[in-house]
């Protein structure tokens, strides 16, 4: 298979970015959106990449055919490092200045050290549930629905609270029915079982043997891009054979930062100390439609905050912090069919 370099695919999205962006912003109706959240990788690292003991054995073959024959966004950035403010970026459209990966000031057990929490700031969630759009995150190796710990199990981090940025929100780990919908992955395959009743939003956050991050003991766990590939597979697989995944169905694979190679960053990513854009890397995001329309590229940079702004554009929903900034921020409509 043959590995595509960063500038060719980035002159190929900028050659079809043209017809594509002649669609009108918004011109699909959009049921239900599924994120896949993966970890720190570069698209380089991610998109055709071979094996360099053996050249013929394809990393990422999955992915690799996702984005080929898909939506892909070929400059797309972590909007700074480390993970968690990614995330963050991600429900809330700012990163509040946060550059720690430090626990949540609402767990459970209260945090012995330096925490982050964000008191009564709007998120995806609020704007999800005031227009009546239903949502749930799902989350691999957590212990139990609605968990506030820092990690699990305790000896080894493969749950990361750093990777759940809903309970970094007082307005989420303070409810009770709203950590009802912060889920073991388990539970997806039950919900997707549900059709037009499943989740209209769904997060999903393979644990840290299985997003490509790597984390002892599975650092070594069947090549860790190889491992992240099958996972992938199988998440795709499992929801577009499910009755809730319909022609008017989105699915974005997309990865919160690469792997520390640049501070290469876009669209309202911070600056600091001296002005220098601080971005988290040139990462990868594909989006899968129900309609299947066939490939699809785009060089128009994105981030974290882009893809945000994606699904406040599709339903209508209100403006999140830098999402407002339609100048630096522009959604990733031109990847819809």
């Amino acid at each position: 298979m043959k590995r595509f370099s960063r500038l060719a695919l980035a002159s190929l999205g900028a050659a079809l970015a043209v017809a594509g962006a002649c669609a009108p912003a918004g011109a699909q109706t959009v049921d239900r959106i599924f994120v896949i959240m993966m970890e720190n990788q570069s698209f380089d690292n991610v998109i055709g990449r071979h094996d360099a003991a053996h050249v013929t054995l394809a990393d990422t073959p999955f992915i690799t055919s996702l984005a080929q024959n898909n939506g892909l966004a070929t400059m797309y950035f972590g909007t700074t490092h480390p993970s968690l403010p990614n995330y963050v970026a991600f429900i809330a459209g700012d990163v509040f200045n946060t550059h720690t990966d430090n626990p949540s000031c609402f767990g459970v057990p209260k945090a012995s050290g330096p925490c982050v929490g964000y008191k009564d700031v709007p998120t995806l969630v609020d704007s999800l549930e005031n227009k009546g759009i239903t949502w749930s995150a799902y989350f691999q190796t957590m212990p139990t629905t609605g968990f506030l710990g820092a990690q699990f199990p305790s000896s080894v981090p493969l749950y990361a609270q750093k990777h759940n940025p809903f309970v970094y929100f007082n307005t989420i780990a303070h409810s009770p029915a709203r950590l009802a919908e912060l889920k073991p992955i388990d539970q997806l395959k039950g919900d997707l079982a549900k059709g037009a009743g499943a989740p209209q939003f769904e997060f999903i956050v393979p644990d840290q043997c299985h997003d490509m991050h790597g984390q002892s003991p599975c650092s070594d766990f069947d090549p860790l891009l190889r491992e992240g590939d099958k996972e992938v597979n199988a998440l795709v697989t499992k929801i577009e054979a499910s009755p809730a995944f319909t022609a008017d169905s989105l699915i974005f694979v997309t990865f919160d930062e690469d792997d520390y190679s640049s501070t290469l960053g876009c669209c309202d990513s911070p600056t600091f100390p001296y002005g220098a854009v601080y971005g988290g890397g040139h990462t990868v995001t594909i989006v899968v439609s129900g309609k299947h329309a066939g490939p699809i590229a785009s060089a128009v940079p994105y981030n974290e905050y882009s893809l945000l702004s994606t699904i406040e554009n599709v339903w209508g929903l209100p403006l999140l912090g830098k999402t407002a900034d339609t100048a630096n921020v522009r959604p990733m409509t031109d990847l819809i069919p």
